[in-house]
């Protein structure tokens, strides 16, 4: 099967033909229909990825068919109510199942997770191997090829706002820095979870046609780029309750930090590799800042589920697989207004 590998940091990725993997055990083979492409495969491939294992066949934004079961996989497949043949996104927290964060449900935090683009083969590939049915998820009638996003750029946002619940009061301030790929999504979650709320939302871009985007999707009002100044006035001279923060550079943080209130939260979502300076004023006091890792299996479950019903927006760029190099360039240089995803 054709199948686009790293072998190490910084090298090029390859395009190899690998045998067709044979499911063993609780094992689920996938033929892949779609694998997004995510800045993270950005970051594995220049080595800033923690815990990541090569040689490795990337991508964990995946949707597809089964495909074929392993031995001890027929059971548990029809106690998911899945057969063969049957259209499914891969969830990719593959946790060890028996720590706490893996009881409490959230995989994904797993110290000895083995996911998929990370420590497992991915899909850049044909096909994939996923350890166990329960990963998978049915997708109904929606297709595979546009889904595949779904299992991070819309699970994760998703996340986000739903921890961000205690904040989200009716009169809230919020502010998402970025709407690209994830902030999108954040900001029909805000709409959808918080309907009839009077929530102000301001976004906060340095792409005008993003702005735009925003506008359709939901939000008060746009900044491109600014001062912390002009969001504090865009919010109406009040400082925010929760600040979204999809980029994660040094600035966005150190924005975030100067507009959100006391008592107030600031989220980092995005992976650019930002710190921010921690004191006992700044960021103001008694604010929390927290990270957002990835989504648990019931979090993708609900997503799926706006999906299917038609409640959720998103476009995608669907490109050969084999040209995996110049999407990886396309998206390092800010050519993708929609979401890649790389088709066999």
């Amino acid at each position: 099967m054709l199948a686009v590998r790293l072998a190490a940091a910084g090298e090029e990725l390859r395009i190899v033909d690998l045998p067709l993997p044979e499911p063993a055990g609780t094992e689920v083979r996938v033929r892949v229909a779609g694998c997004g492409v995510c800045h993270t495969d950005l970051h594995i491939v220049d080595g800033s990825q923690g815990r990541v294992e090569l040689p490795l066949t990337l991508g964990h934004e995946v949707a597809g068919a089964i495909d074929a079961v392993g031995p001890d996989a027929a059971k548990l497949l029809r106690k998911h109510k899945l057969r063969i043949g049957d259209a499914v996104l891969v969830y990719g927290g593959w946790g060890c199942g028996t720590c706490a964060d893996c009881r409490a449900g959230a995989e994904q935090r797993c110290a000895l997770s083995r996911a998929p683009g990370f420590q497992a083969d991915g899909g850049y590939a044909e096909s994939m191997l996923v350890p166990d049915p329960r990963y998978l998820l049915g997708l109904g009638k929606l297709d595979p090829v546009r889904a595949a996003p779904l299992a991070d750029a819309g699970v994760t946002p998703f996340r986000a706002v739903r921890r961000a619940w205690p904040w989200l009061r009716p009169g809230a301030r919020e502010l998402l820095i970025g709407c690209g790929g994830l902030g999108q999504f954040a900001l029909q979650y805000l709409r959808i979870l918080h309907a009839g709320a009077d929530i102000h939302v301001a976004v906060r871009e340095l792409d005008a046609d993003r702005l735009e985007r925003a506008a359709e999707l939901g939000a008060d009002i746009g900044l491109l780029d600014g001062d912390p100044a002009m969001t504090l006035e865009a919010l109406g001279g009040q400082p925010a309750d929760v600040v979204f923060d999809f980029v994660g550079t040094d600035e966005t943080l150190a924005h975030a930090s100067a507009v959100v209130a006391p008592g107030g939260l600031v989220q980092l979502v995005g992976e650019a590799g930002g710190s921010l300076r921690f004191g006992f004023d700044s960021p103001p006091v008694e604010s929390w800042l927290t990270t957002v890792a990835w989504g648990s299996l019931d979090d993708l479950r609900e997503v799926v589920t706006l999906a299917r019903r038609g409640r959720l927006r998103w476009e995608i760029d669907a490109v050969p697989l084999r040209d995996a190099a110049a999407a990886h360039a396309r998206l390092r240089s800010g050519d993708a207004g929609a979401r890649i995803v790389l088709v066999p």
